[in-house]
């Protein structure tokens, strides 16, 4: 037996021993983090322009019939796309005739479209979100129980820490009910059952009791064992230019500007 060699070992042994037991100490990273952009809608559009090479934008309509970009009320020239493409024809001109053929080829084609010219691209490395109950209240909506319940979705920002999502969310479910249920999703602030609501300008009471009409959706989906979340879109991306290098949007892009094709804020919401 080689006892040098032998030793050797023994020693490298007890350093990875004592090595395995320090505290992990960060890698400092070689590419520092871009500092977000806080650009005015104006620069988010300019930016957009540049990108696109759009040097200017076509005037719209006008009033004036004698001008040569009046308005048109001729409803035979209203439409300039005469000539809509075929949904059952490949890019390269191939009739769909299977359904293995949409869902595969046709359909996939379609979707790039969207994707890439009206909706823009979800990136692959969304972050995921985390979920917490702030508040909870059981009380009634107009005649029915409910159990309400206000939720902070906090949106993993690890990897851009300059930029904070919280989503806020109102959960309402109707009280009685003994397993899962369907929920309407809604676009707006929201309140917890039995809060008082807002002050309203003009006549009091809600439109129901002013008119007459038919109960608020929130009562009506409860009446028929649904609940419903109110989902206030802007905590999760500004609706507006200005915002873009921040919320959802700009936490993925590190506060950077869009590509053409990425997402916006209606997609975003989705």
């Amino acid at each position: 037996m080689n006892l040098s060699r032998s030793s050797s070992v023994l020693r490298l042994a007890i350093l990875a021993g004592l090595l395995a037991n320090l505290p992990a100490q960060p890698v400092p990273s070689s590419h520092p983090l871009p500092e977000a952009k806080n650009w005015t809608a104006a620069e988010d559009h300019q930016n957009m322009m540049d990108q696109l090479g759009v040097k200017a934008l076509r005037p719209a309509p006008s009033g004036n019939e004698s001008a040569p970009n009046h308005a048109n009320y001729d409803e035979a020239t209203a439409n300039p796309y005469p000539n809509l493409p075929d949904p059952l024809t490949l890019n390269n001109g191939q009739k769909v005739t299977t359904p293995q053929m949409w869902w595969t080829q046709r359909r996939p084609e379609i979707v790039e479209d969207f994707d890439r010219e009206v909706l823009g691209r979800v990136p692959k490395n969304v972050p995921k979100v985390a979920w917490t109950v702030k508040n909870a209240a059981t009380d009634k909506v107009g005649p029915y129980a409910a159990i309400g319940k206000e939720l902070a979705g906090h949106v993993d920002n690890s990897a851009y820490p300059t930029i904070n999502v919280d989503i806020e969310m109102i959960l309402v479910t109707p009280a009685g009910a003994k397993g899962p249920v369907p929920v309407m999703m809604l676009f707006g602030r929201g309140l917890l059952p039995g809060a008082p609501p807002p002050p309203t300008k003009g006549k009091a009471g809600s439109p129901a009791s002013v008119t007459g009409g038919d109960p608020p959706a929130t009562q009506q989906l409860l009446a028929d064992g649904w609940g419903y979340a109110y989902i206030n879109p802007t905590s999760v991306q500004a609706d507006n230019g200005a915002g873009l290098t921040r919320g959802i949007i700009g936490l993925v892009n590190q506060g950077q500007p869009r590509k053409p094709d990425d997402w916006g804020a209606l997609r975003a919401w989705a």
